[in-house]
């Protein structure tokens, strides 16, 4: 008897469930039976093809776990690969470790066992989880969580994988996108998936024919695209998948996943119950063809945040509103659409209102076109807003071009700050990382290059501080607003630096004179050279 074996001689755990097996050095190949409730259905034929390769050289290290079952046969709990390999090696006996189980305790190690090899298909993983929650009320997405020790909503994503259509699910066994896009893919109607998966006139969301063009040379390209339409296809990114979503998919805020988006359940549920509205909302200017059945969208100019957030003030007039298509989709907050009545959200806009009508009662008092002076005014404000908004663009733009600087003014100060537990980095790391965090991509290939991988504990807190900050600095559009109060903490100018990388730019007349147009030279100074 070897080392090896005489160590499991005696009573072993069995490694999932941590219970007392026995061990048997020896058992004959042709009593094991694989377990018709394993969650695994597919194969690696290569993958097995070398795993046989190595039992052939040095035997199977793990002993298989099994459990009795009738006509002295075994059922494996866990190691069907190294079963199948030792078969294709030519092994005759294997080294198991057998007890007693339940059916309920032998499919949580299949379970268990299973979500601990890498080329589980994720379909496999959401069928063993939802095995398990049929078995009763003792077990819940909490408790899978836990056994597992992955994260609720790690599992919750997976279970969510089996709301895939047929026709995505095959798709998405045949690797055709990733785990990432089939979970966006599934939180779908099955009408919405079939619309994301067309690809015949590349007007989904999934899948893009660029990749079609290397088979321009290929003379049998058409009859390969009759057979199968995602020859050539190639999934979009995550992002840009996402972002399609976001435009042509509708979210119903009368049905928000507690588990996805658990503020805005909350927020939601606790208006309906109080009766009061809840009013469907978008950042975009206009409305997408997903916005124009159902209920009216507001678009961003029909309403103004207010909950005091963001810089947002408060009103009497507020009501919760919910992103239902567009940037922010399902976010939840309170929001002004009082444009006629609320002078906090609405002060200037009321004013301009009460100028034109003033302007057209002056004109009708003095025996003028109360319609032209109501259009002229009008006018007179389109310009101002407009100037404003050409105002706005061209500090976004200003701050674009600095963010570079800015970035690298940051990574020198989060490379010198204390990486004590109560420290600024850690406060910052705490309070900002989270499951749902996404980095803005400037920020991350920044931070890859400005500050290095690391090799410390202290060079990972800096490093994801960093990229937490430096997300909200490289957004032109909050970070004007929000970055400076947060680069300050760390000791980092940031009107310095958009002096130096970004400076004003002097405005160019915005008129010329008649004689300018026409052509003449204009008057020298006095003083100067035409003067002395």
């Amino acid at each position: 008897m070897t080392e090896r074996q005489a160590a499991y001689e005696a009573e072993v755990s069995t490694p999932s469930l941590g219970e007392r097996g026995r061990f048997v050095p020896d058992m004959d190949l042709a009593l094991l039976v694989e377990s018709k409730n394993n969650p695994r259905k597919r194969y690696d034929e290569a993958a097995l093809a070398d795993l046989a390769e190595s039992i052939r050289t040095l035997g199977v290290i793990t002993p298989v776990l099994v459990r009795p079952i009738d006509g002295g046969r075994y059922e494996i709990a866990a190691g069907h690969r190294r079963c199948r390999a030792a078969r294709l090696a030519g092994l005759t006996t294997l080294p198991v470790v057998w007890r007693d189980m339940s059916d309920e305790e032998l499919l949580e190690v299949l379970v268990i066992e299973n979500d601990q090899r890498e080329d589980v298909h994720p379909l496999e993983e959401a069928g063993g989880y939802h095995a398990l929650l049929a078995q009763g009320p003792q077990y819940d997405v909490a408790r899978i969580a836990g056994r597992i020790g992955r994260s609720v909503k790690y599992v919750y994503d997976r279970l969510k994988l089996l709301q895939l259509t047929p026709a995505a699910q095959k798709l998405f066994l045949e690797d055709r996108f990733t785990a990432a896009h089939a979970i966006l893919l599934a939180r779908l109607t099955p009408e919405k998936q079939a619309e994301a998966l067309e690809v015949e006139h590349g007007s989904g969301g999934l899948f893009t024919h660029e990749g079609r063009d290397l088979f321009d040379d290929d003379p049998d390209v058409d009859d390969k695209i009759d057979s199968d339409p995602y020859y050539g296809s190639k999934p979009r990114s995550v992002r840009e998948f996402e972002t399609w979503i976001n435009r042509n998919v509708r979210a119903d805020r009368r049905a928000v996943d507690p588990i996805l988006f658990p503020e805005t359940a909350t927020l939601v549920s606790g208006a309906l119950e109080k009766g009061e509205k809840v009013i469907p909302i978008t950042h975009l200017s206009q409305r997408p063809d997903a916005a124009r059945t159902g209920d009216k969208v507001l678009t961003g100019a029909a309403w103004k945040r207010a909950d005091g957030a963001r810089d947002s003030k408060t009103c009497t007039y507020s009501e919760l509103g919910v992103i239902e298509i567009g940037p922010a989709q399902h976010e939840a907050f309170l929001m002004c659409r009082k444009k006629d009545r609320c002078t906090v959200h609405w002060g200037s806009e009321i004013k301009d209102r009460q100028a034109r009508q003033k302007a057209a009662e002056t004109a009708t008092a003095s025996g003028k076109d109360p319609r032209k002076a109501e259009r002229d005014t009008y006018a007179e404000q389109e310009r101002r807003r407009k100037e404003a908004e050409a105002q706005e663009e061209s500090r976004r733009a200003r701050w674009r071009k600095a963010t570079p600087a800015l970035l690298a003014a940051l990574a020198e100060a989060v490379k010198g700050a204390p990486t004590k537990a109560d420290g600024l980095l850690a406060r910052t790391v705490l309070g900002r990382v989270s499951d749902s965090y996404h980095s803005n991509r400037l920020a991350i290939a920044a931070g890859a290059k400005l500050l290095g991988s690391g090799k410390t504990a202290d060079d990972v807190l800096r490093h994801a501080a960093y990229l937490i900050i430096a997300s909200q600095a490289a957004n032109d559009w909050q970070g004007p607003r929000d970055f400076p109060k947060t680069a300050k903490a760390f000791g980092i100018d940031v009107g310095k630096i958009l002096n130096q990388a970004a400076p004003v730019e002097k405005p160019k007349p915005a008129v010329q004179t008649s004689a300018q147009a026409a052509g003449e030279p204009k008057k020298a100074k006095r003083g100067g050279a035409a003067g002395r």
